[in-house]
């Protein structure tokens, strides 16, 4: 097996299947729990794809989201109760670009890693059970619908992105979640569902070649489309939609989200590098310690929830700022005053090196998290981003790299505000 030495003095040891499937391990001597993860390189951006053969498929979307769903049933039972007999919990997420199956256990966990494999290469589909499911599926999208939080990123989407499907909810809607078919759901997984198209991530007290042998023995040879997939993202113009909207809620306070859409960032340590210097300069405005965030404080126009946080990946990038605020008015003439003067040259060298040695503690420290690290090593197989090298890359950003991305990257001319108000009263 390939040997990579992280950070920490640890080693992840990494193989591919004969049949593309790249199994990842990091062994952790001395631990009681184990931690595993199975992850699909699909998500819900992946509604409109070309199979190889050139046939061009569009699916509703959310279908992602709904094999994610209909994989834990089993003809008799549940894969959460034979997990809970082992004593190991299960759970899975969809997100834009993965769909990811693990568990944590701390016995039985060569049982637990067997079945992993073998539930998720085995889809349990009838018309009954799709039909059943789109109901639970709907009442999911209706509650989120309802959730302050998911509403007003939900407005921000709408506002930034005319055609793009990082727009859509990732649960699809109510309307697309109907369409979907048994056939649909079978053609997409099994154009996705193959093994080169996965990643298997083991962290614990294990051996490396005993859990690469374990699971090319339990791995079922299965047919599928085989060969690359090229998935089909729409033209999105630059503009955004609208620069700003209101909604009401029935909330306690209004709620303020400023958003910037940015150009697709290409992957591997490009991306690495831009992630580390907009967090940086997020840092500078969004940090505890930072001077915006006193004087956006004392001014009493944030609370402690208030944050930014910078998104990329090779298909979408976008950039959030977001509290709760009496006056969100005040707060975004405050905000954009931040903003441009960063952007004009008040990246400070010293704040930045300050904060270039909290990252260091943070990103080592970050190592005790198995669930984490595992995805971590995920994103790294997925999206050739080297986090391996983090502690180099991070040594090579500047003062200057910071603000020569926020200038790049926050654009006005690209950037759309959502408002969440209370209900008025009326009478």
């Amino acid at each position: 097996m390939e040997q990579i030495k992280v950070p920490g003095g640890e080693t992840v040891f990494q193989k591919p299947l004969e049949n593309g499937l790249m199994v990842v391990v990091l062994p952790r001597k001395q631990f009681l729990r184990t931690y595993a993860v199975l992850s699909v390189n699909y998500g819900s951006l992946d509604y409109k794809f070309r199979v190889p053969g050139g046939e061009v498929v569009e699916v509703p979307p959310g279908i992602a989201h709904f094999l994610e769903h209909k994989l834990f049933e089993e003809e008799e039972g549940s894969v959460f109760d034979r997990f809970a007999a082992w004593g190991g919990s299960v759970n899975a997420f969809t997100s834009y670009n993965q769909t990811s199956y693990l568990f944590s256990t701390i016995d039985n966990w060569r049982e637990s890693l067997t079945y992993l494999v073998e539930f998720v290469n085995r889809p349990h589909l009838t018309e009954e059970n799709v039909e059943k499911e789109k109901g639970i599926i709907e009442q999911e999208l209706q509650m989120y619908a309802d959730h302050p939080d998911h509403r007003i990123h939900s407005a921000l989407l709408q506002n930034l992105y005319h055609e793009h499907p990082v727009r859509l909810d990732i649960g699809g809607t109510v309307e697309s979640v109907r369409q979907i078919t048994v056939d649909e759901l079978f053609r997409c997984y099994h154009t996705f569902y193959q093994p080169s198209n996965m990643v298997l991530v083991v962290v614990g007290d294990v051996d490396p070649k005993e859990t690469y042998e374990l699971v090319q023995k339990s791995y079922p040879q299965l047919p599928g489309e085989g060969g690359p997939v090229e998935r089909l993202d729409p033209q999105e113009p630059q503009s955004v939609v609208r620069p700003w909207s209101e909604e009401e809620l029935p909330i306690s306070r209004p709620r303020y989200m400023l958003g910037f859409k940015h150009d697709p960032i290409s992957k591997g340590e490009e991306l690495v590098r831009m992630q580390i210097a907009m967090s940086l300069g997020f840092k500078l405005i969004s940090g505890r310690s930072s001077k915006a965030y006193a004087e956006l404080y004392e001014e009493r126009l944030i609370d402690d929830f208030f944050y930014a946080s910078f998104g990329a990946h090779s298909r979408y990038a976008m950039s959030v700022f977001s509290s709760e605020t009496d006056n969100p008015e005040a707060l975004h003439a405050k905000l954009t005053d931040i903003i441009n003067g960063l952007k004009g040259g008040r990246v400070e060298a010293g704040e930045v090196e300050r904060l270039k040695k909290q990252y260091v503690g943070l990103y080592l420290g970050s190592f005790d998290s198995f669930e984490y690290t595992a995805n971590r090593l995920v994103s790294q197989y997925f999206d050739g981003t080297p986090y391996y090298r983090y502690l180099e890359l991070l040594e090579q950003v500047t003062a200057e790299n910071v603000q020569s991305a926020l200038e790049d990257l926050l654009d006005w001319e690209r950037s759309s505000v959502a408002i969440l108000r209370p209900v008025h009263s009326h009478g």
